[in-house]
C-alpha cells in the first residue's frame, strides 16, 4: 500500500502528496511546500514509529499539529485520519501500489478553473477595456514573505492583484482584496494602486510608471520588478 495525504481543506484543495520517510512539510524548503501563512517555513516531517507506521512529527513551529481542534507532537498517518496543518486541512488516504501513479496526478477544480475564471467574469469588471501586450514583458520576483520565490511574467494587461484575485493572487496575512493592478503603458507598465496597505519603493502613490528595480511592497511580502 501506498500512503498518502490530501488537503480537503484550503488554498490547494484536492492535492494529494506521497509521503516517504524523511520528508519534511512547510510554507518553503521543505518536501512538501503549502502555501498556508500559518505554517513554518519547515513545519513537520514525516517519520516511522516502532509499529512501522508513518507518523508526522511537529519541528517545533510555531503553531504545531492539530486533530479535532486539540494540539498534538505527533500525528499517526493511518488511512482516514483528518489533522491540520496551519489552516491547512489534510487527510491521510492509502491505495494500492498500482493506482498510486494515476491517483497522484489530480487535477482539483482550483487548477482546471483557476485560467479561465477571470476571463468569464472579465466582462463584467472590466467592461470597455481592451487586452493590450506588455512591452517589453513584465516579470514580479517574490523576494520576501509567504510567496518568497515566485515569480510571475505578464506579457499583457491589464492584470488584478490581491487576496481575492483569480488573477495575480497574494497570499500574505495582510493583503488586501484589492490591492493593485498593472496597465501597460508606453514602453512600461504602469501600477495603479487601490489600497494603502501597498507601497511603492516605501511610498504611498495612487499610480505610476513602473522601473527596473521598483519594489512594491505589502504586508510582509517584497516583490521585485523588473524588465524582460
Amino acid at each position: 500500500m501506498v500512503t498518502f495525504i490530501e488537503i480537503i481543506e484550503g488554498a490547494a484543495e484536492g492535492s494529494r502528496f506521497k509521503i516517504e520517510d524523511g520528508m519534511t512539510i512547510g510554507r518553503s524548503k521543505s518536501d512538501i511546500v503549502v502555501k498556508d501563512p500559518k505554517i513554518s517555513s519547515t513545519h513537520a516531517q514525516i517519520a516511522i514509529n516502532s509499529k512501522g507506521q508513518f507518523v508526522m512529527v511537529d519541528l517545533e513551529s510555531s503553531n504545531g499539529l492539530h486533530i479535532n481542534g486539540r494540539r498534538v507532537k505527533k500525528v499517526a498517518l493511518l488511512p482516514g485520519v483528518i489533522f491540520e496543518v496551519g489552516r491547512t486541512v489534510f487527510k491521510v488516504i492509502t491505495v494500492e501500489e498500482t493506482e498510486a501513479a494515476d491517483f497522484s496526478r489530480i487535477i482539483t477544480w482550483r487548477t482546471m478553473l483557476g485560467g479561465y475564471l477571470h476571463e468569464v467574469q472579465a466582462p463584467e469588471r472590466t467592461a470597455g477595456l481592451t487586452l493590450q501586450s506588455f512591452s517589453p514583458a513584465l516579470r514580479l520576483q517574490f523576494v520576501q514573505g509567504i510567496q518568497t520565490d515566485e515569480e510571475i511574467i505578464l506579457g499583457y494587461g491589464p492584470r488584478q492583484a490581491g487576496s481575492d484575485s483569480l488573477d495575480i493572487e497574494l497570499l500574505d496575512e495582510e493583503a488586501p482584496e484589492e490591492a493593485f493592478e498593472l496597465h501597460a503603458g508606453p514602453g512600461a507598465v504602469e501600477i495603479r494602486i487601490h489600497s494603502h496597505k501597498v507601497t511603492l519603493n516605501k511610498k504611498s502613490v495612487k499610480s505610476d510608471m513602473l522601473k527596473d528595480g521598483d519594489l512594491i511592497a505589502l504586508g510582509n511580502t517584497l516583490i521585485k520588478v523588473s524588465y524582460l
